[in-house]
């Protein structure tokens, strides 16, 4: 089976807005194949925004200190293979089908109870353990896809587990309050290991606290056994100082934004509690390598500066406003579409007196049904709108004086972030 058709196959076959929670198939499955994640030793990084962030960071750290790294992300924002890295090197479309090849009959098989049939995203990470088992990695970095207790990510045995930060989002699946989602979050927290966690909010904090503590756990909290100073903020180079069970000052990090210089020392206090070997230089060479791209990411192009955010809930809106006005002085244009399941008047409200310009635009999938309550939603919250339907159009409003912002989605964020980096949009997007 062609990289393409397997593709095309999974998402149909497997849809991937089809949530299937519980550990019993992703487990039964890996079984099946030898157990491959448990050959290589894991950091499970969770939490409502920031993992992706944390994880890419851990990850170059390690490389930095030569350590071969597996490296497991969700979503993909162009092409399936950025959820799999060797290295930080996405795998290939070869690799991608030899992987899927060896799993194709254990597929089959369990494919004929529904009860045992894997969903998209248990298919995709036994696929990147198996990956990581055949590299014979020395460490995997795992993000959590949802949740934390019963995502099929959960069934590692890390070193250390990293609860981000703790947010609405997923409120059908999660809960409806900061509490119920700190504990879905807190159940990849395992037994004697040690917790790091970004998050500051005493409701949260109190629930992972004592999940953590029923599990004998050791919990790390940033502004209290660990802090960052930030010293400047400048785009691709800011600078903060670490205390933590070491003090590092003058760290450079290519990310931009208050927010992921906290990352940054989220990922470091892990790297800690690990207990693998790390030195100086290789934080400071892996941080200034670390990327994580749809998450403020500043793009130049024919004179224009476009953010790239994919900013999906109401904490990661803040957020974006809050970085914006911290690096730009410049007029601010805003191209924005959320899907249907997402808390669209929460994101539309931090956005208020924000813009000189908002356009509305549809997210290419097909989450994204009810365009047109989108649509009456934002001009009850912000009034003034625009509405250009399709996002490439849309992206004809920026001009030299301003600072065009796409946002609201990562699945329109990546397909933007592909048209202004290649000039065309690849065939993934149209399976």
């Amino acid at each position: 089976m062609r990289y393409l058709d397997m593709l095309r196959y999974l998402y149909h076959k497997r849809p991937m807005g089809k949530i299937k929670p519980g550990l019993e198939r992703i487990s039964l499955l890996l079984s099946l194949l030898g157990n491959p994640h448990l050959k290589y030793q894991t950091v499970h990084v969770g939490g409502t925004n920031g993992k992706g962030s944390v994880t890419n960071m851990i990850s170059n750290v390690l490389i930095a200190q030569g350590y071969k790294v597996g490296s497991y992300y969700s979503p993909h924002l162009s092409t399936f293979r950025e959820r799999i890295r060797l290295n930080e090197e996405y795998i290939s479309e070869e690799e991608v089908e030899n992987i899927y090849q060896q799993m194709k009959s254990i597929l089959k098989r369990l494919d004929g109870d529904e009860v045992f049939s894997p969903s998209f995203f248990e298919v995709v990470t036994a696929m990147a353990f198996l990956y990581f088992a055949e590299k014979e990695v020395d460490v995997a970095v795992v993000e959590v896809g949802l949740g934390g207790r019963l995502d099929a990510t959960n069934v590692v045995s890390p070193l250390c587990s990293v609860i981000v930060t703790v947010d609405r989002d997923h409120e059908k699946i999660l809960g409806t309050t900061i509490e119920q989602i700190a504990w879905e979050k807190s159940g990849i927290i395992k037994n004697g290991v040690p917790v790091v966690t970004g998050e500051e909010k005493r409701e949260a904090l109190k629930v992972i606290e004592e999940v953590a503590r029923k599990k004998r756990a050791k919990v790390y909290i940033l502004g209290r056994d660990f802090n960052v100073e930030v010293e400047s903020l400048k785009l691709f180079e800011n600078k903060f100082n670490y205390r933590g069970s070491r003090t590092l000052k003058n760290l450079v990090l290519a990310m931009n934004g208050h927010h992921q210089m906290m990352n940054a020392g989220v990922a470091l206090k892990a790297l800690e509690t690990t207990g693998l070997s790390v030195d100086e230089m290789a934080i400071r060479e892996g941080l200034k390598k670390a990327r994580n791209p749809g998450r403020f990411e500043v793009i130049e192009k024919n004179g224009k500066r476009f953010v790239l955010d994919g900013a999906h809930n109401p904490h990661g809106a803040k957020i974006l406003v809050k970085s914006l006005k911290l690096y730009f002085k410049e007029p601010l244009n805003l191209i924005i579409g959320i899907l249907d399941d997402k808390d669209r008047g929460g994101i539309l409200k931090e956005y208020r007196g924000v813009f000189e310009r908002i356009v509305l635009t549809r997210v290419p999938s097909l989450r994204m049904k009810d365009f047109e309550g989108f649509v009456r939603l934002a001009k009850k919250i912000l009034g003034s709108i625009e509405v250009i339907e399709d996002p490439l159009e849309a992206l004809e409003i920026a001009d030299e004086k301003s600072v065009t912002v796409v946002s609201g989605s990562l699945f329109l964020v990546g397909y933007v972030r592909e048209y202004l980096e290649t000039g065309k949009i690849g065939e993934e997007w149209y399976l």
